[in-house]
């Protein structure tokens, strides 16, 4: 069933994975997880997101953890952002590709970031005329809510494809489908993966999943089968988007990434190293809700039998 394709796994904990925080990260500490992050052999980090310090200050020093990163020239570092400020000040900082998000659902990108999808696309649109012209810069596009939206509930196909026809337009082929409040589950992944490939197959569709109903893995699985290649996942299973109740949780970077080695596919990440990015994560944050099953059991291997006598399963 399984081809031999290489995982492409991109690490959105230093975002996702922190921005639901109530506490500030301090600013080398963030550089450090990221540095460790790279250290497994991640290639593609989501290092934060350009947005309103007032709405989530745990972004305020992106500027200086964007500074402290800058001899690291062997991983793509993206950042998060809503409008064409955050675009500008990303750009500004040294990154080099763009996570342009906005949400499918209507009620969740106003409650989000205070604009309707369509004006939203219209940021989008100023971003390509504007800032993108005669650069190197590369961007993505996120759609939030693609599986389900905590205020207008199951989001229809049509309005999924109706989107990305006009993403298309703009001239952008790399979207992401967010599974931001975790409703998803494999047959409504299948059932969405197959519509954006039948109708759009020049796009590289990925895949941000939420575990927070316990789907998230089986979703990848999923998701791999219809030909997607490109996963996010944050460390620890940190995350959750402040804007949307019962958001919690990524699906563990950790998790992942072992699931696909397990079963032959090639991510190019050395797990003990990534399980020390995870214990380090810990160190900083002991108090931060990891849910990552491999941090908790850690790598299999033999375990010593030792006989002992009246002792239950």
């Amino acid at each position: 069933m399984y081809s031999d394709n290489k995982i492409h796994i991109i690490e959105v904990g230093p975002r996702d994975g922190l921005q639901n925080l109530s506490g500030f990260v301090e600013t080398e500490n963030k550089i450090s997880l990221i540095r460790r992050l790279a250290e497994s052999g991640i290639r593609e980090i989501q290092a934060g997101a350009f947005v309103s310090h007032r709405a989530i200050p745990q972004f305020s020093d992106m500027e200086t953890v964007m500074a402290g990163l800058r001899d690291l020239h062997d991983v793509t570092l993206t950042a998060l952002v809503p409008n064409i400020q955050g675009a500008r000040a990303a750009m500004a900082s040294g990154i080099r590709k763009l996570d342009f998000f906005f949400s499918v659902s209507r009620s969740h990108n106003l409650n989000n970031v205070r604009q309707t999808p369509q004006e939203s696309l219209t940021a989008l649109k100023i971003i390509r005329d504007e800032l993108l012209s005669g650069t190197d810069m590369t961007v993505r596009v996120d759609f939030a809510t693609a599986f389900g939206c905590p205020f207008e509930g199951t989001i229809k196909t049509d309005v999924i494809l109706d989107y990305l026809k006009q993403v298309v337009s703009l001239g952008f082929r790399e979207v992401t489908l967010c599974d931001t409040v975790g409703f998803g589950h494999p047959a409504l992944v299948e059932s969405v993966i197959a519509a954006c490939r039948k109708h759009f197959p020049e796009v590289a569709l990925g895949i941000h999943l939420h575990n927070t109903r316990g789907l998230a893995l089986a979703n990848a699985l999923r998701a791999y089968d219809m030909g997607v290649r490109s996963f996010d996942a944050a460390i620890g299973g940190l995350g959750g988007c402040p804007f949307a109740p019962g958001a919690s949780g990524n699906v563990a970077t950790e998790d992942m990434v072992f699931m696909f080695e397990a079963m032959g596919l090639a991510t190019g990440i050395d797990l003990p190293a990534l399980l020390r990015a995870s214990q380090y994560l810990h160190d900083i944050l002991p108090d931060a809700p990891i849910t990552s099953a491999l941090f908790r059991a850690g790598l299999p291997g033999k375990v010593e039998f030792r006989d002992r006598q009246n002792d239950g399963c």
